[in-house]
């Protein structure tokens, strides 16, 4: 997983992705140079920056509570969550599988906004308390902006659509309605997209009509993600009904070479990488896969050395990332083969090599499926 691990809570592992960092200076410069000095409560600069920060800080606290009561209540329902990650537009979590019910669906998306809501009141209690017990006013400052903007997450994440936790609100009843996932998916979807398109829209109205910048800017980049996140959803839905339950036995390949460890790189070249349209082909020693080698790794070697070296000197080691099982489940296989340095699979069988998977024969499969009307 791209980004930092920081560790984990309540059995859960958490994870900021580096786009998380963008949007954390972002916010900080938005609060320490807009928001705070615009309470009009005369801090100095060095208070209002050290208020943007804590506010950061406490807002993303805030979004991890947020995500945390996704995965309790998602954990509760049986569901495995792999765990939690912050990142550019909040935070979410990665469960293993679909809810196996509508009315699972529904509590484990209302309870995040419902969350959000809370710890807006209980802010809101907090600013109340400290106006009237005469705290600093940073202090109040700082508590009054976290149950403004957590109330804020609160109803946005309420707004229906796709895959906002409103719009997974909707496919629950949708679903529950019908009876299929399907189709409350794709439902849901379009009400994701449209309201995606209605932001932008407002962001550019806001820019033309009011001079309104940044804030326009920000309104179409967040409507231009939600409209993608909403079509890549629903994508991802298809993808995952077309392969769960399908082994990987069924669509790897068994024909693509097995290289020696022991040739050299130029015959590697000459004879097979020049000759056949595999990305990577397994590298054999003592019956046992050492190795992948591709294109990527000879490009490493100048070619006045492809004699003079042999495969295994050259070939990427393989470790857990690369194998797979031949009856593990093709979603799986698509999961492992998303990282863009695993080239193929490696399908092993009681630790002899059986066959290979590419991402070419997965979407083949799904292409296949989708022109059936499967």
């Amino acid at each position: 997983m791209r980004g930092v691990r920081l560790g984990k809570i309540l059995g859960f592992e958490i994870n900021i992705d580096w786009s998380w960092l963008l949007i954390f200076f972002l916010v900080v410069y938005t609060l320490a140079a807009g928001y705070f000095p615009g309470l009009r409560q005369n801090f100095n600069a060095a208070t209002n920056w050290m208020l943007g920060v804590a506010a950061a800080l406490l807002l993303f606290a805030s979004v991890l509570v947020h995500e945390l009561s996704h995965s309790i209540v998602a954990r509760m329902h049986g569901i495995d969550v792999k765990g939690i990650t912050l990142f550019i537009f909040g935070g979410v979590s990665q469960t293993a599988d679909e809810p196996e019910s509508a009315t699972n669906e529904f509590w484990m998306s209302i309870v995040g906004p419902l969350t959000s809501i809370v710890l807006a009141v209980l802010f809101g209690f907090l600013e109340f308390i400290g106006s009237r017990a005469h705290w600093p006013l940073p202090a109040t400052a700082l508590v009054g902006y976290l149950a403004l903007i957590n109330l804020f997450l609160g109803l946005f994440n309420l707004v229906p659509g796709f895959p906002l936790d409103g719009g997974r609100v909707l496919r629950s009843i949708i679903w529950g309605t019908t009876g299929d996932l399907n189709k409350a998916t794709r439902w849901a979807s379009y009400s994701g997209q449209g309201f995606g398109y209605l932001l932008m829209i407002f962001g550019f109205f806001n820019i033309i009509g009011f001079g309104a910048t940044l804030g326009g800017l920000w309104l179409i980049f967040i409507g231009w993600f939600l409209t993608t996140a909403a079509r890549s959803s629903y994508e991802q839905l298809v993808m995952r009904q077309a392969l769960s339950g399908v082994p990987v036995e069924r669509v790897m390949t068994t024909d693509v070479p097995e290289i020696s460890a022991d040739i050299s790189v130029r015959q590697f070249v000459d004879e097979h990488l020049l000759r056949q349209d595999y990305a990577c082909y397994p590298v054999m020693k003592n019956d046992t896969v050492i190795g992948v080698i591709g294109a990527e790794e000879v490009r490493t070697l100048r070619s006045e050395m492809w004699d003079l070296t042999r495969v295994e000197e050259i070939a990427h080691r393989i470790d857990g990332a690369y194998e797979i099982g031949s009856s593990d489940d093709a979603w799986d296989a698509l999961g492992k083969l998303a990282s863009p340095e695993v080239c193929r699979l490696m399908v092993m069988e009681n630790g002899h090599l059986k066959g290979t998977l590419g991402r070419d024969a997965i979407y083949r499969l799904i292409n296949t499926k989708s022109r059936l009307g499967i």
